[in-house]
């Protein structure tokens, strides 16, 4: 099954267009997904490897299988959103694999992936930010409609409401 996908940027977040879930995946032909990134792949504003286990999903959507999981289903990324994430509801729509996302990318030294609420990305989307070894994890969430504010989640810390949208996986 073939499909067309429109990718815009929505106020700084970019909100692809169709399914982007397993079965999606496997309707695009992922078996190149299951292959390690290539040692020089990059997005966001890196320019070289991140060392770590994670870094393989760069370039590929949360979804995709690489080594045998996906990068929302590996243990490691589980227990760092897990510890980060005290609130249940967020922790469910961050883990879900069945939503709207980009490409992981990779930022500051870490890991990004982003996803949204299908048909309802501009207001409702979260980013992860991870170390490549899948130690510590920063969560941003936001479900509002004016962008203006999202909420961060850290293990050890209290969520805190900040300023400004939560950051892109690419771009």
């Amino acid at each position: 099954m073939r499909y067309a996908a429109i990718c815009l940027p929505v106020l700084g977040v970019l909100a692809a267009c169709g399914g982007s879930g397993p079965a999606a995946n496997q309707a695009s032909g992922n078996a190149a997904s299951n292959a390690a990134a290539p040692a020089n792949a990059t997005a966001g504003n890196s320019t070289a490897a991140i060392p770590g286990p994670l870094f393989a999903h760069v370039g590929r959507l949360p979804s995709d299988v690489v080594n045998g999981t996906t990068f929302l289903a590996d243990p490691r990324v589980r227990a760092a959103v897990e510890a980060a994430v005290a609130d249940a509801q967020v922790r469910r729509w961050v883990l879900r694999e069945d939503v709207t996302s980009n490409p992981i990318g990779s930022r500051d030294g870490r890991i990004v992936a982003t996803g949204c609420e299908s048909h309802n990305c501009g207001p409702h989307h979260w980013s992860i930010l991870i170390d490549a070894e899948g130690t510590s994890a920063e969560v941003c969430y936001a479900q509002n409609s004016t962008l203006e504010r999202s909420t961060w989640y850290a293990a050890g810390r209290p969520a805190e409401e900040r300023a400004g949208d939560c950051p892109a996986s690419g771009g």
